[in-house]
């Protein structure tokens, strides 16, 4: 079963799902495959390339993750085509170029891109909510429910207040975590370490 990525803390702040290089790593599997096997159409990534994709990224996130991510990836290639001044970083620019290669062949595909901002502008008029702005919440309900979608409904439902507190708490516990870790990593150094010298004392040496 594929775990999905953490989290991490980084200077105070949480980091989204998909750090930059995975973007990177994500659109140039997708590209590598399509080279052989093009999409049926611009926006439907079928769930054997997902499965590809997925064992190519070595199992780090799951099908439902690469798509979802894959979509904002594709509206954000259109975006930045249809207004070059955009692209504002390096890392815009790396994405830009190999996006171009998978859905910058047609006409269609730009279509397609802009039917789906579209539809997505209206869910947020509507009140419904990104849930990537909740990265530690949505992690643990991945890896809990990895097969089952219905949790993301779920927490579409609850408000905005409530969603925040429960990230909040997934953070707090990952900070918990990662400091267990720190103390079990110096307390293996300090046993190691004490061992070891014993084993290589002048009089362990002799015999």
């Amino acid at each position: 079963m594929a775990t999905p990525a953490t989290p991490v803390i980084q200077n105070g702040r949480s980091s989204r799902l998909f750090t930059e290089a995975d973007e990177t790593r994500l659109l140039k599997s997708l590209a590598k495959i399509t080279k052989s096997s093009p999409l049926p159409t611009p926006s439907t990534v079928d769930s054997h390339t997902l499965d590809r994709i997925a064992k190519l990224l070595g199992t780090k996130f799951t099908p439902s993750q690469i798509n979802d991510k894959l979509r904002r990836l594709r509206l954000k290639y259109h975006k930045h085509a249809r207004s070059r001044s955009l692209i504002k970083t390096p890392h815009d620019q790396r994405i830009f170029k190999i996006a171009q290669r998978i859905w910058g062949k047609t006409k269609n595909s730009e279509a397609v891109a802009n039917n789906e901002e579209e539809t997505g502008n209206e869910e947020r008029g509507n009140g419904e909510l990104d849930l990537e702005q909740f990265p530690y919440l949505v992690a643990e309900f991945s890896r809990i429910l990895p097969e089952n979608e219905v949790w993301k409904e779920g927490l579409r439902r609850l408000e905005e207040e409530k969603l925040r507190e429960m990230n909040q708490k997934w953070k707090l516990l990952k900070v918990e975590e990662a400091k267990v870790v720190a103390k079990r990593a110096e307390l293996v150094q300090e046993q190691v370490k004490l061992v070891m010298e014993k084993v290589q004392s002048p009089e362990e040496l002799e015999n």
